[in-house]
């Protein structure tokens, strides 16, 4: 099936690894920020130098610890697991170490030594599997004006294949602060954020949990709900130092994003509607103010999409 923007930014409030209850620091490396999906798919192994003959990305440097005597397979299904998370096809084994930590013991002034086993590994994606739905390479976002009735320009942006920013031109007066309010705050680019201070907490290997700590001191709890098809069903915010919100999702017939509904505190705030077109590539994605006696249309984007030869 064929995913679309929207889905591609699940990437990260649907990562898969080991189940648990902790919250863990988001402390992953990418080599590769290109934006894939995570799946349930067999992760192909190739151990220390070997490597696929096919073309491939790099995705992401894996490691995984654990005590001396855990069996070596176990330690390569975790990286598989880590690997899965990233949307990759593959993990190529580095290394298999021992670590030996050493500590005195405060009371009897006795040396310990405690070893763990370390095992690191890279994740790969095969090029021929990269769908390129999942790369945005432009977005003209357009303002409604009430007047007139029609749509006026307000932004265009381009991005490189790992969805960074590569350029802007604002084509009105704050034309990006509206973006940012509006569209950006609100792109799971933006909610799946890995900056310092977030960490995370998996059940059944999807993230459920996602908070925000500055100093020590609770910023912003995210709590992450799934359908029967383990699609992203409901985004809830709360904000220490703002008003709660809460994003919504409604999937069509073809399971492809058709809307987000979006709450503050509550009541209602902005709807997205997605408008896909034959390649099965959200092609339009118009937001509506929903915060108004009458419904209203507020801004439109429209994508344009790397190929895989421009990757």
């Amino acid at each position: 099936m064929r995913k679309t923007i929207l889905l591609m930014l699940m990437a990260g409030a649907t990562s898969l690894s080991a189940c648990t209850s902790t919250l863990y620091p988001e402390m992953e490396i990418p080599l590769s920020k290109i934006p894939l999906q995570p799946h349930a798919n067999e992760i192909d192994v190739f151990f220390a130098g070997e490597w696929p003959q096919e073309q491939y990305i790099k995705l992401a440097a894996l490691e995984t610890r654990s005590t001396e005597y855990v069996p070596y397979a176990s330690m390569i299904r975790n990286l598989q697991d880590q690997a899965r998370a990233y949307g990759a096809d593959a993990v190529v084994i580095q290394e298999k170490n021992i670590v030996s930590d050493v500590h005195t013991d405060v009371i009897t002034n006795r040396v310990h030594t405690t070893n763990s086993s370390g095992l690191v590994g890279v994740a790969i994606k095969f090029k021929k599997n990269l769908d390129t739905n999942l790369l945005p390479k432009s977005q003209q976002v357009e303002v409604y004006d009430a007047k007139t009735g029609t749509f006026q320009p307000l932004i265009d942006l381009a991005y490189l294949p790992n969805g960074n920013l590569k350029a802007k031109e604002e084509l009105r007066e704050n034309a990006a602060l509206v973006y940012s309010n509006y569209i950006g705050n609100y792109s799971m680019r933006h909610l799946r954020d890995h900056g310092p201070g977030w960490s995370h907490r998996l059940q059944e290997g999807y993230i459920v949990e996602r908070v925000l700590h500055t100093d020590g001191i609770l910023q912003k709890r995210m709590e992450f709900d799934y359908d029967t098809a383990k699609r992203l069903k409901q985004i809830r915010i709360k904000n220490m130092k703002g008003p709660s919100e809460e994003i919504n999702f409604v999937y069509d017939e073809n399971g492809r994003l058709s809307q987000r509904i979006i709450l503050k505190s509550g009541k209602p705030y902005l709807e997205e509607v997605y408008r896909y077109n034959e390649a099965g590539q959200a092609a339009e994605v118009q937001v509506y103010n929903t915060n108004l006696p009458v419904k209203q249309p507020f801004l439109r984007s429209a994508y344009t999409y790397y190929t895989l030869e421009e990757i």
